[in-house]
Formats: C-alpha cells, structure tokens, sequence
C-alpha cells in the first residue's frame, strides 16, 4: 500500500499541503522526517474528463515525482487498467464525468484491482 498507515483522504491533504509549503520555501515536518515517503517509483492514474482540472492535478503529482498517466474517460481508463495489472499504485479520478461518474468508478477499481481511489473535485 501507498501510504499504510493513513486513510486515502488524509494522504490528500497531506499532499496538497506539502505542495503548497514547498511553493512557499517552507520546510514542512514531512522533509525533516526520516521517514519521508519517495514518490519516485510511484505511477498514478488520472482520470478527468475535464482538460484543464487533468492537466492541473498531472502537473501537481508530476512536481512530487509522480509517474502520471492522464485519461479523460472512466470507461478507457478500466481499459488500461485491466491491460496493465501492477502498473499502478494510484487512481486520482474525478466526480463528474460523463457515461460513468467517479463514484461509481471508485467502486469498480476497489472490487476490481484493489487499488487506492481518491476522488477530486475541481472547480475552476
């Protein structure tokens, strides 16, 4: 597991705060640990039917050292991930797509491949 001692909306926050300290130049608790957690190695799987909310959250992983692959559809995105089993160790969807919301979405990857969803929701 990606993160095993946080619940998956905990990893989030913590990624989206560290992101925003590192902006900053701050150093946050995550750096000083010895335990900092490498995301080098670690392929994410972004589903967003939206463009500029696909191209936003890629950037944002990519700056951690994310290995991103972006799809705009849930249903091609079940496509890779059954032709690519142990490929990914995390699926970042959005809610509000189209022919599948990400809920529904979530549900089939976690019955299905046993993987880590985070759900987003952008606004712009």
């Amino acid at each position: 597991m990606l993160f095993p001692q946080l619940p998956p909306h905990c990893v989030v926050i913590c990624l989206f705060q560290t992101l925003l300290y590192m902006e900053n130049g701050i150093n946050t608790p995550y750096q000083q640990s010895q335990n900092l957690i490498s995301a080098i190695g670690v392929n994410v799987l972004v589903v967003d039917d939206d463009l500029v909310c696909l191209s936003i959250v890629a950037a944002i992983l990519r700056a951690w050292k994310y290995q991103v692959v972006t799809i705009k559809n849930p249903l091609d995105a079940l496509a890779t991930l059954q032709l690519e089993h142990n490929f990914f160790h995390l699926i970042v969807t959005d809610v509000h797509m189209p022919e599948m919301n990400g809920f529904k979405f979530q549900k089939r990857v976690q019955e299905e491949f046993h993987l880590p969803v985070v759900n987003e929701y952008l606004h712009l």
